[in-house]
């Protein structure tokens, strides 16, 4: 049986510190150390780096998913230690002439690779400035951890709901949905703006004004502090970014991507709108023919809207209906289809761990990823909601791998239907996409984990590509082959039809103008917030005006009233001003599977030459050169335009 933590908060709290004490134990030896050697200084900071790791990954894990706010609140704390022990280190005088005097000319590729980098990675944060201005840098990151967390709880806790008496409201609504959305002991049905409950809804729920409803509330999530947050963690990264002397924090954030720079981002993302313009005018056209079967007299279509108008068009045009679509995949046999592909494309062996493993949650599965008899890595699948926890669906590292001393850990947590809750637990197929999407991480951090040195180690590549393994492992979601695997009917176990799917993949193309637009949008906000002065995005007014501004600009739904989408917007203090890196990914992800076009997405020479050039290496080479040792080529945009343009 695994153990689910039963931990104090206090107890909790020590054991989340104790990789930092270990490391902070090794600062002083280093820096002291007689002999600046490889061996000696480099591999004693690799060991530093592990140990601070080890509590950094725990600490942001339980910080987002732990059942108990008391944990979360410990593991908050745990992490804001964590963040000044980096941003102390990263501007340590000392440490940086340590490493600097150690002679790498002689030693192999991923070693003088890893030495540069940390050297660079140093004089990016500062170290090399005078010790007013590294002490000011010093306590903005101290700041801007808080600020973070903060931003990311006041969305995490901030659950919101529609509440109705009358069951006739569920209209349009799968059985399954109404099955579990009884009236409680008042009479009252509530659905919420956790995604079980909201993609579902703004799906299929016929009743247009609690579709705005619950469309306010998502979209208005962490309005309440958020303003106030966002509008300090703009200031605080502008000003690290001037002392750092860069223009703005876009600048400096992007300047060691592949992209180089906020300017080329800027260009980036222009040139993607662009493309998908024309497209995007087509498929609102198309979504405004559909609102007028039911409101013949409608001249727009509102963005609450736009989900369920485009379930009427695929069923209406490409004769596919979600709702039915749904019925092939049960979330178990979802799970075991992805686990039994990725063990066949990757040559792996799915372990399921029951004794030696701790969980913070009796739900949580644990396997142990094994190749022959070695094993290569461990993953834990936190899948369903719950009060309190991460709302989206994401990768989280719990160790970092480094060959010969310990082996990767990852998990995977999404909020997907709870069979526990809920039977038959069926999903949309969104998020089936959804899963692949996110095991891809899982992947390439289980697979890229046996580096000699932490910080290139599984998804530690430049931010511009971490998205495109993920990207390109949603294509097994979409094919008829690979579906065939596990898509069977819950009641009578038909294999999904090739016809319906080539459907849905038909229908796929239909708002994918609508789509991209929406994503550059996005993109926009994250890059735009970034380089503008942040006294013009003051709480409120600024912030907003600038939100209407973009919405008008990138897309031809008109912002909605009552909606601060930024307050909610998790991705701006993760990825900050890179949200543009979704869109550079898929440009590269849409190359990658060129080589599978001839041979089928299962054929293992093609698999193995995937897994062996582009996951296995982590982060030990550039990019753009794995993709290149892949594709044997340079990448180039002609996949992605032929994707986004070609007629559906």
């Amino acid at each position: 049986m695994k153990k689910e933590s039963k931990k104090s908060p206090e107890t909790f709290a020590l054991e989340c510190l104790a990789g930092l004490e270990r490391a902070k134990q090794l600062r002083p030896q280093i820096i002291a150390g007689p002999a600046r050697t490889i061996e000696g200084t480099l591999r004693e900071y690799n060991a530093l780096l592990m140990n601070a790791s080890a509590s950094n990954a725990q600490a942001g894990l339980m910080s987002e998913v732990h059942p108990e706010e008391a944990i979360r609140d410990a593991a908050r704390e745990c992490e804001q230690e964590v963040s000044r022990f980096y941003s102390d280190l990263a501007l340590d005088r000392d440490m940086y002439d340590a490493l600097a005097a150690v002679e790498v000319s002689g030693a192999d590729a991923d070693t003088q690779r890893f030495h540069a980098h940390t050297l660079r990675d140093y004089r990016r944060a500062g170290v090399d400035r005078s010790p007013e201005i590294r002490a000011r840098l010093k306590a903005i990151d101290e700041e801007l951890t808080k600020l973070g967390q903060a931003f990311s709880k006041n969305i995490s806790e901030d659950v919101r709901s529609i509440e109705f008496a009358d069951s006739k409201r569920l209209a349009g609504l799968p059985e399954d949905f109404i099955a579990a959305h009884k009236p409680d002991k008042a009479g009252m049905i509530r659905v919420t703006t956790d995604y079980p409950d909201y993609n579902p809804f703004m799906t299929y729920a016929v009743d247009d004004e609690l579709r705005k409803q619950l469309y306010i509330k998502f979209r208005s999530r962490g309005d309440q502090q958020n303003e106030e947050v966002l509008h300090s963690i703009l200031e605080l990264r502008s000003e690290k970014a001037h002392l750092l002397g860069y223009a703005n924090w876009a600048d400096y954030v992007t300047d060691d991507k592949m992209i180089g720079s906020g300017a080329k981002a800027a260009e980036f993302i222009e040139k993607v709108w662009k493309l998908a313009a024309p497209r995007a005018q087509e498929d609102y056209a198309e979504l405004l023919r559909q609102l007028r079967t039911v409101e013949p007299g409608a001249t727009e279509v509102c963005d609450w809207q736009k989900t369920w108008l485009e379930h009427g068009v695929k069923i209406s045009r490409y004769e596919v209906d979600a709702s039915v679509v749904r019925q092939y995949f049960p979330y178990e046999r979802v799970l075991a289809g992805l686990l039994e592909i990725t063990s066949e494309i990757f040559d792996l062996r799915y372990v399921a761990v029951e004794g030696d493993a701790e969980v913070w949650h009796h739900s949580v599965l644990v396997y142990d990823v094994v190749r022959g008899t070695e094993k290569l890595g461990r993953i834990y699948l936190d899948m369903h909601p719950r009060e309190g926890k991460y709302k989206h669906a994401a990768q989280f590292p719990l160790k970092d791998g480094v060959r010969g001393v310990q082996l990767p850990e990852g998990v995977l947590v999404c909020n997907f239907t709870d069979p526990a809750i809920n039977q038959p637990a069926l999903m949309e197929h969104d998020d089936v996409v959804t899963m692949f999407h996110e095991f891809g991480h899982l992947m390439h951090h289980v697979l890229g984990g046996h580096q000699q040195w932490i910080t290139q180690s599984g998804v530690a590549t430049e931010w511009d590509f971490v998205e495109a393994p993920s990207q390109m492992f949603e294509e097994w979601a979409w094919n008829a082959k690979t579906l065939a695997r596990f898509a069977r009917h819950h009641e009578t176990g038909e294999v999904i039809p090739a016809e319906l799917v080539a459907k849905m993949r038909r229908a796929d193309k239909f708002g994918l103008g609508t789509a991209t637009v929406q994503q550059i949008f996005y993109a926009a906000i994250s890059l735009g917030f970034h380089r503008a002065d942040p006294k013009s995005l003051t709480p409120g007014a600024g912030q907003l005006a600038e939100i209407q501004r973009l919405q008008k600009q990138y897309t031809p739904f008109a912002f909605v009233t009552g909606t601060k989408f930024h307050a909610s917007f998790g991705h701006l203090v993760g990825y900050s001003a890179m949200y543009y890196t979704y869109q550079w990914s898929l440009v590269i992800a849409k190359d990658l599977l060129t080589p599978f076009e001839q041979l089928g997405l299962m054929d293992k020479a093609t698999t193995f030459s995937y897994r062996d050039h582009v996951l296995a290496p982590g982060g030990s080479r550039d990019a753009a050169e794995l993709v290149r040792n892949f594709l044997g080529r340079e990448y180039d945009f002609a996949a992605y335009e032929r994707y986004l343009v070609e007629s559906a």
